[in-house]
């Protein structure tokens, strides 16, 4: 498998440019106190040119990648289950590897919301990530032009690409519904759009007075066609998605 090819497509469907690499890992290499968790512009022109980053360079890119630890490191031909057969190998004669659970593991590195209610409805977060009750400052932002939302536990508009329960990045500056030929269904921008009924993610299509929100296939959800900026406003671009929250239960408060 090529690994630059493969981890360049990737970031290109999570609509994650060099510079947003940049800035999210810079936030764990903060966060650590490591700086070799952050995976520079000229690093990761390396690493999609076919270079093997470090441990600490690849967990970044697991992070924000949305993909597992593991899985990275299968693209770089290591396979940990194959590694477990060989550590419980029954032949005493030789030097044998202290067998642990390796197929299992899980990043360690997690955003924990527990003291954040998920509710069934997509909302804003605080402008400023100090006032999230996060338990520590991972994400070191410019509140002037990125604002973070939490997608409702019943709010499928995006299918599988945006799942319930993800913490969606938007960048506010990029506004205005984009108009251009991509080549698949990731490719196409996904916005952040206030209405009359609060917010939602989905795909944008402007036509003269008229806001057209188009949702995933796969939602069953309407198209719906709002006048801007009376009865909606894009907020901004989605530029990044974590969804580790899609499985959790909708807490009531």
């Amino acid at each position: 498998m090529d690994s630059g090819n493969w981890i360049r497509k990737l970031r290109e469907e999570r609509f994650l440019k060099a510079r947003e690499i940049e800035r999210l890992s810079r936030s764990i290499a903060d966060v650590t106190g490591n700086p070799d968790y952050y995976v520079s512009h000229a690093s990761l022109a390396d690493i999609e040119a076919g270079t093997v980053p470090s441990i600490f360079k690849l967990f970044s890119l697991a992070c924000f990648l949305g993909v597992s630890y593991n899985e990275l490191l299968r693209v770089f031909g290591m396979n940990l289950r194959e590694m477990e057969r060989f550590a419980n190998s029954p032949d005493p004669s030789r030097t044998a590897l202290v067998p642990a659970d390796l197929g299992e593991a899980t990043l360690p590195f997690r955003l924990r919301f527990s003291s954040l209610s998920i509710h069934q409805e997509t909302g804003l977060l605080p402008p400023n990530p100090e006032d999230w009750q996060l338990p520590f400052g991972m994400f070191k932002v410019d509140p002037q032009r990125y604002r973070f939302a939490l997608v409702g536990s019943k709010d499928n508009t995006m299918g599988e690409l945006i799942p319930p329960g993800s913490l969606v990045e938007v960048d506010t500056q990029q506004n205005t519904a984009q108009t251009f030929a991509w080549k698949a269904i990731r490719e196409r921008p996904i916005y952040l759009v206030w209405h009359a009924n609060g917010y939602t993610c989905c795909w944008c299509q402007q036509d003269r007075g008229e806001l057209v929100m188009l949702p995933h296939p796969s939602s069953n959800q309407p198209v719906r066609h709002v006048k801007t900026p009376r009865d909606a406003t894009i907020v901004g671009r989605v530029v990044a998605a974590w969804t580790f929250f899609a499985q959790l239960e909708p807490s009531i408060g």
